[in-house]
């Protein structure tokens, strides 16, 4: 007995269609494999400049701020770069100088965070009748849109003759106002007698 034709001719595109599929999935995942090894050497920074010195403007495009450093790496997946030895200046006419340093620093959110550690040094040139301040912490969050410092950590601030210590602190530097946020404790040298 003979086989009817059309049941050749369907097996025949069945098998044709089935290994069609097949050369697509094996395409699809080959490609994944591929995509996957190359995001697997990306792993490392997409930059390492070593002792730059990059200037940020604001929006009328007058220098707002100087970044110089040891070295920067950039992380381009992570949105941070990682710096060693940073000192930032603040280049505004209308306010006085300030020079943040640290041992190591890490910039993120599209280089509006500046999260500062180990030895972190504020010195804050003197301005019309407010004397230099120098403020000494172990860590400092910048946000550099906002002209605000803080951090959680002890500090102490020394400005002029007087000693102000405590825990956490507020740096506004639009105002040029420093809050300490608790445990104040301010020291003030006597007069010297005669």
């Amino acid at each position: 007995m003979r086989q009817p034709e059309w049941l050749g001719n369907a097996i025949s595109i069945g098998l044709f269609a089935l290994l069609a599929a097949a050369s697509w999935g094996l395409n699809q995942f080959l490609q994944r494999a591929r995509l996957d090894a190359a995001s697997l050497r990306n792993e490392g920074p997409n930059a390492i400049i070593e002792k730059p010195q990059i200037t940020r403007s604001d929006d009328q495009g007058q220098p707002q701020y100087l970044l110089q450093a040891q070295r920067i790496t950039f992380v381009e997946r992570d949105d941070r770069s990682l710096l060693e030895r940073p000192v930032i200046v603040s280049l505004t006419a209308t306010k006085p100088r300030t020079v943040l340093q640290a041992e190591r620093a890490e910039i993120s959110d599209q280089q509006n965070r500046v999260e500062l550690f180990g030895n972190v040094v504020i010195q804050k040139d003197p301005f019309k009748s407010q004397p230099a301040a120098r403020i000494d912490t172990s860590r400092a969050t910048v946000l550099i849109r906002e002209e605000l410092v803080t951090t959680d950590a002890p500090v102490n601030v020394q400005r002029g003759l007087s000693t102000l210590q405590g825990v956490g602190m507020r740096f506004d530097q639009k105002t040029q106002r420093v809050d300490i946020i608790s445990e104040s404790r301010m020291i003030v040298p006597k007069e010297q007698k005669k």
